[in-house]
């Protein structure tokens, strides 16, 4: 008669064996439930991160048409919220976000925007480019307010409401939503200059207005700019003159407003952002 005994170190490695193919073929029946792991095209290509800022009076929403435009075309965007409370805040808030994204990018601001990513982009190594839109470019030393000597001022400080006294130190400004569109956004059809009305949020005004700007980027960076020649916000001369120092490469929307740029013109200008993509390609 044969014996039924059977070694314990055979029948334990069997089990061990059993239970080692059973956990392979979990495992790849795990990875092969898992959606494939994708790159962005402008990771794939080594294109830079497109880091838009927004202005005064507005947020992140603000840059939907390029945003879009920008995905479709293939390209990484970032949309950093301002707390809008100073400009040193708002300059720290871009920082960080920059700060956070690896590789190169390209740094865009409409109106206040562009005060904030000057500042910001200055001895920085990562950015290539900087691009505005109908934006403020100060120079070392200036503020928003007396970068408007000699232009026509905006009548849009009439229509402020204010959470305290007005022009003081710790008092919020809104634009009233009745003159809203009038003054930021003319040129768009009513339901969406209402939904950006809509999305406007309070600036602390003196602490963002009357602040000197530090050192700036433009001088060492390529920049662009596009003039918006409708603009009620910021004299289009004054936008033309900050363009014209900064050496930008700069075209104008005639009949834009303040934000027509970034939103009827918005097709116009995302091409403006991807040339400089492209001309700042070697670097």
């Amino acid at each position: 008669m044969k014996s039924r005994f059977r070694a314990p170190s055979l029948i334990n490695g069997r089990r061990q064996m059993r239970r080692f193919v059973f956990l392979i073929a979990a495992a790849a029946l795990v990875l092969l439930s898992l959606p494939p792991v994708t790159t962005s095209a402008s990771e794939r290509d080594g294109r830079p991160t497109i880091v838009l800022v927004h202005g005064a009076w507005a947020g992140p929403s603000s840059w939907d048409p390029v945003v879009r435009q920008l995905h479709e075309d293939g390209y990484r965007t970032v949309t950093p919220t301002l707390p809008l409370t100073s400009l040193a805040g708002d300059i720290a808030t871009v920082t960080a976000a920059l700060d956070g994204i690896a590789g190169k990018k390209i740094l865009v601001g409409h109106s206040y925007g562009g005060a904030v990513i000057s500042n910001a982009a200055a001895g920085r190594s990562d950015i290539l480019g900087l691009v505005y839109s109908a934006a403020f470019v100060p120079d070392q030393g200036d503020t928003l307010v007396s970068l408007g000597t000699g232009f026509t001022p905006s009548d849009v400080a009439n229509h402020f409401v204010w959470t305290g006294p007005p022009f003081a130190p710790g008092s919020l400004a809104l634009i009233d939503p009745a003159f809203f569109p009038q003054f930021f956004a003319q040129d768009l059809p009513a339901k969406k200059a209402a939904a950006l009305n809509a999305a406007q949020r309070p600036i602390a005004f003196i602490p963002i207005f009357v602040t000197p700007s530090g050192p700036v980027g433009w001088h060492s960076i390529p920049s662009w700019y596009q003039v918006s020649g409708a603009d009620r916000m910021i004299d289009p001369a004054e936008e033309r003159f900050m363009a014209a120092r900064a050496d930008a490469t700069t075209v104008e929307f005639p009949t834009a407003s303040h934000v027509g740029g970034i939103t009827v013109y918005s097709n116009q200008f995302t091409h403006l952002i991807e040339r400089a993509v492209e001309a700042t390609a070697e670097n």
